[in-house]
């Protein structure tokens, strides 16, 4: 299941300060892999491999604790209950993480894990696609800033880079629930 919503947070100022927050105030680390099952155990390791067949893209992860992010991860837990019908009440963030694609930078096909991810489109300059396998056929998402989509863990997706030379910023939200 794919939902997608648009104009997601509504207040144009709010969306403006997470772009540029997002884009220039917030480090980043390159050592997200699109495959995790690829990656090295270690990056540091003296037999380490860091030429993967898992392509590796930047990332910053946040403390689902910070104010901001915070009330971000319960915004997405009210349009989970609200698109997806899953009582907010049952979802645990487990992670919560900036996704920095470059262009000339194509994500390869992968599933996220968990059980459902959330994804807000903070900054999408040059658009691009967001393309789901939906096993013979495909459903794209165009790139837009202040969407949230929602999705399965388990969905095979892929990004294609932007066409811009800011990179593209999403945030991340990955979420498991427990059935009462």
């Amino acid at each position: 299941m794919i939902k997608v919503i648009e104009d997601w947070l509504g207040d144009s100022d709010l969306v403006r300060y997470l772009d540029r927050l997002f884009t220039y105030k917030t480090p980043h680390n390159y050592i997200e892999y699109a495959d995790s099952s690829n990656a090295p155990k270690t990056i540091f390791g003296r037999y380490d491999e860091q030429e993967t067949e898992s392509q590796i893209f930047y990332s910053a992860d946040f403390s689902a604790e910070n104010p901001l992010i915070k009330f971000l991860v319960i915004k997405a837990m009210d349009s989970i209950e609200d698109h997806m019908h899953i009582d907010q009440r049952t979802l645990i963030c487990e992670r919560v993480h900036l996704a920095i694609q470059h262009p000339f930078q194509d994500i390869e096909w992968h599933r996220d894990g968990g059980k459902i991810t959330a994804v807000y489109t903070a900054a999408c300059p040059g658009g691009g696609d967001f393309i789901f396998s939906l096993g013979v056929s495909q459903q794209i998402v165009e790139f837009k800033k202040n969407k949230l989509i929602l999705f399965d863990g388990d969905q095979k997706h892929m990004a294609l880079a932007p066409k811009s030379k800011r990179p593209r910023i999403l945030l991340v939200m990955k979420f498991n629930y427990h059935i009462n």
